[in-house]
């Protein structure tokens, strides 16, 4: 039921495609054409994740049969107890050897299974229309495919006005996990410094001292990564299996696909000490 689908709503029709059906399609290249995540990112995210969901896109038709949007969506089985430590995790997970989806939930989930959430609207002028469209039709989208709950997934704040639509609808605002924004409104290292809170500078200047006295650290942007990922991936999985809450995995695959196929927005950043990589981290560049 998920795949080739058509669901009509008062101002329209929504069809349920997959990503092999938007290939040729230009309205998907510019549904999010101003968006650090574009229609590529998203794809990656498709071909490389290996957490078991079900990738499909809200293709938005008007009354006229123009499209307005494509909104990427997916389903997920939500363990209920994720983050729970303790006696009650290990009970549920003995259970769960006779009873697999034992607390558990099929999720219908709109955005992006591995980042903040946009409306494939192409245009900001289109998102209301998007929202209210989305609004009409995932509903009967997530009881065609028994899912039991609907969950737009980290949308930042400044879609609220869009997004109204659904909060005056019998859906609720949850705050997410905060996705990393970092601010450089500084002419400079020491306009930064003087930003900071006295205890934060105290702070800050002991770690400093204390980061003299060890091997230098050096940081190296980083245009290939492919020749390092065999020595920072297992970084990534080592910080990714210390959280206690954990959504996606991402794989090798997902690293050096952002490198290839979005060289002109992404960011990698290697830090060396004694020759040894002990960090990394990448960005995407946003217009």
């Amino acid at each position: 039921m998920a795949h080739g689908n058509s669901i009509p709503f008062s101002e329209g029709m929504a069809k349920v495609v997959t990503r092999a059906e938007l290939q040729n399609c230009d309205a998907w290249k510019r549904a999010f054409q101003n968006r650090c995540q574009d229609h590529r990112y998203y794809e990656i995210v498709e071909e490389t994740l290996q957490n078991d969901f079900e990738h499909y896109y809200l293709l938005l038709e008007d009354s006229s049969g123009n499209v307005r949007a494509i909104q990427p969506v997916f389903f997920v089985r939500q363990n209920l107890i994720e983050g729970v430590p303790g006696k009650i995790r290990s009970v549920v997970d003995a259970v769960r050897k006779i009873f697999p989806r034992f607390l558990t939930m099929r999720v219908l989930m709109v955005g992006c299974a591995a980042g903040t959430g946009d409306l494939g609207a192409g245009d900001k002028s289109n998102e209301a229309w998007t929202a209210q469209a989305l609004r009409a039709v995932l509903q009967t989208y997530a009881r065609q495919n028994k899912a039991s709950l609907v969950i737009l997934k980290d949308f930042p704040a400044n879609y609220r006005p869009s997004l109204e639509t659904f909060a005056l609808n019998g859906y609720a605002r949850i705050p997410s996990m905060p996705m990393t924004r970092l601010s450089l409104n500084y002419e400079n290292w020491n306009d930064y410094f003087r930003s900071l809170s006295k205890a934060t500078r105290k702070d800050l200047r002991r770690k400093f001292r204390k980061a003299e006295r060890a091997s230098k650290i050096e940081m190296q942007p980083a245009s290939d990564i492919a020749p390092f990922i065999d020595e920072i991936y297992p970084l990534y999985l080592a910080v990714h299996e210390r959280s206690p809450l954990k959504f996606e995995t991402l794989t090798k695959d997902y690293f050096l696909s952002i490198e290839r196929r979005m060289p002109e927005r992404a960011r990698f950043f290697v830090w060396r000490q004694s020759g040894k990589i002990v960090a990394f981290s990448f960005c995407l560049m946003c217009n």
